[in-house]
């Protein structure tokens, strides 16, 4: 019986974890699964599944260890001129010509090719090029490397080199290995699992190396496409002003319309609205079912992050109110935006949380409290650890979680896992306001070590505050990643999701963190108090699996089952 095909898409490039669960889900029921996000080429974060599929072009840079007798049969009659000369020379004098023009016997150019070699006492090289091709003959190995674009080529060389010496051990053991700015990692591409080089400062793609059979490729981001109208499966659509002012998706669509030719999806699945119209247009042009995943409920979004983009805010209004109707099954992450949601497009929105795909969760992954895991922060035995982890961006109230370190006395630390543009001024505000000594910055880590952090904390913070009624619906990827590792919770009891999760299932504790008083002294309180945090982790016990990966994965298999799928 042939698989069913499903696709997922999204805007993200470096992808949300709460996509993976919903790939993890299909896989698991059998279905082919191809998921297509943005570009990212950064291999210090974590290999993507073999399922992901970049919006990228991947050209043959170096084809290296082919035998002569599997070159075309012109080029290779002409290396052969060239090795029967060189060997010629070496018979009469011990050693090979230094310069294609001591081999007197052979015309430079022929056949259209420019003739190449040198030589010395223990070796030669031999080549032939044609414009930007070239192919290069290896008098020691007699093998052959060809070489498509002799531009490129040389590009490659300081890249080639760190490939050659990387240790494969080190990237097992390590995820990827640093020389210098250029990072080596695992990928996958056109020719499956691939050692891949990249340098940040430079950021032109990325170098891959593939060893059946040796070569070389260069991966570039496939570029934005004009703006006008698309044209899939014999129909017109015009996405002219969404693309300039909400997001222009046309690479991942370039990705997605080149994957057709192989196969077409029973099942679309698109996280959020920046790549619902390609979702759209596969449904009308495929017959697909179509799901959309809302993360966010977007022109508000884009109304508390960008107030003054009034033409985009519109064009998001206008869009979603469009579109949303037109989907098979309708998707969002936590019962009071469902309710919203369903009200506004009179269209029912299921309630999907976003628990911790299979592989990342502890029963999985193993993981579990280490015997002095913040020493290597220089946190002294037996400290006390709150954690914030995720985005250091603005509207998240992290001037007072700055503020409220002030309150930390000596055995208590915040330790912050994340970065992001408020970093700096966070921790300007800390070193002035708060205590700069009681931070452990930690930075960002990927999401399969994120979990060893969360569960050798003893306090899981969730700052954020209301900044408007949609804002309250907000359900933080970290408060699943709390839910999981049964870390006692300290939240805003203004956040009405947050507070039904945490505080009425009795993992958590909501003040007013507005106020970096209260805030700091609940912090250092319930760090100190043992008993309060012991009795929080136990009530775990009664609601844990009400957020876990099986219990949502039913749900999800249900609405699979309502769609016929």
């Amino acid at each position: 019986m042939k698989k069913r095909v499903a696709w997922l898409i999204t805007h993200d490039a470096y992808i949300d974890r709460r996509i993976f669960f919903f790939a993890d889900v299909l896989l698991q029921r059998g279905w082919s699964v191809s998921l297509f996000p943005s570009v990212y080429t950064d291999l210090t974060c974590e290999c993507d599944p073999e399922y992901v599929v970049r919006p990228m072009d991947w050209n043959l840079v170096k084809l290296y260890g082919l035998s002569l007798a599997e070159c075309q049969s012109a080029e290779r009659n002409l290396l052969e001129r060239i090795i029967s000369a060189q060997e010629n020379y070496h018979t009469q004098r011990g050693y090979y010509a230094a310069s294609f023009g001591q081999l007197l016997d052979v015309d430079q150019r022929q056949g259209g090719y420019e003739l190449m070699s040198s030589g010395g006492r223990w070796g030669y090289v031999a080549g032939i090029r044609q414009g930007e091709r070239c192919l290069v003959y290896d008098g020691c190995t007699q093998l052959v490397t060809v070489i498509p674009n002799r531009s490129t080529a040389a590009l490659a060389r300081e890249y080639e080199e760190v490939l050659s010496r990387t240790k494969t051990d080190e990237i097992e053991n390590g995820g990827h290995v640093s020389y210098g700015d250029i990072a080596v990692g695992y990928l996958w591409g056109n020719r499956r699992k691939m050692l891949a080089a990249h340098c940040k400062s430079n950021d032109n793609g990325v170098w891959a190396f593939h060893d059946s059979p040796p070569s070389l490729y260069r991966g570039t981001p496939k570029l934005y496409s004009e703006l006008c109208s698309e044209e899939l499966g014999g129909q017109t659509f015009d996405w002219t002003e969404f693309r300039t002012q909400v997001y222009d998706f046309s690479p991942i669509f370039r990705q997605v319309t080149s994957n057709l030719k192989d196969e077409r999806p029973d099942l679309v699945y698109v996280a959020d609205l920046p790549t619902l119209p390609i979702g759209i247009m596969l449904k009308r042009t495929t017959g697909c079912k179509l799901i959309v995943d809302c993360h966010e409920w977007w022109y508000k979004q884009e109304q508390l992050w960008n107030s003054g983009m009034k033409k985009r805010i519109e064009i998001s209004e206008k869009t979603e109110a469009e579109l949303y109707p037109e989907c098979d099954l309708c998707i969002t992450v936590g019962k009071y935006l469902a309710q919203d949601m369903s009200a506004c497009y009179q269209k029912d929105f299921r309630v999907i949380y976003s628990c911790m795909s299979s592989r990342l969760s502890l029963q999985e992954s193993g993981i579990g409290r280490e015997k002095d895991f913040w020493k290597q922060f220089g946190v002294p035995e037996n400290a006390r650890i709150a954690i914030f982890q995720g985005s250091l961006t603005s509207l998240r109230n992290l001037e007072n979680l700055a503020r409220a370190t002030k309150y930390l006395p000596e055995d208590c630390y915040l330790a912050v896992v994340g970065g992001g543009d408020f970093e700096e001024e966070f921790l300007r505000i800390a070193k002035e306001e708060g205590r700069f000594d009681r931070l452990v910055m930690v930075g960002w880590v990927s999401q399969g070590d994120l979990l060893r952090y969360t569960v050798n904390a003893d306090l899981g913070v969730l700052p954020y505050t209301v900044v408007d009624e949609y804002f309250s619906y907000s359900v933080p990827n970290k408060l699943m990643e709390y839910f999981e590792a049964k870390l006692p919770i300290l939240y805003d009891s203004s956040m009405r999701e947050i507070t039904m999760v945490a505080g009425e299932n009795h993992v958590g504790v909501g003040v007013d963190l507005k106020n970096p008083v209260l805030f700091g002294q609940m912090m250092a309180e319930l760090l100190h108090d043992e008993k309060r945090l012991a009795e929080l982790e136990a009530n775990y016990e009664q609601c844990q699996n009400l957020f876990n990966f099986e219990t949502q994965k039913q749900l999800f298999e249900n609405m699979m089952n309502e769609l016929g799928l």
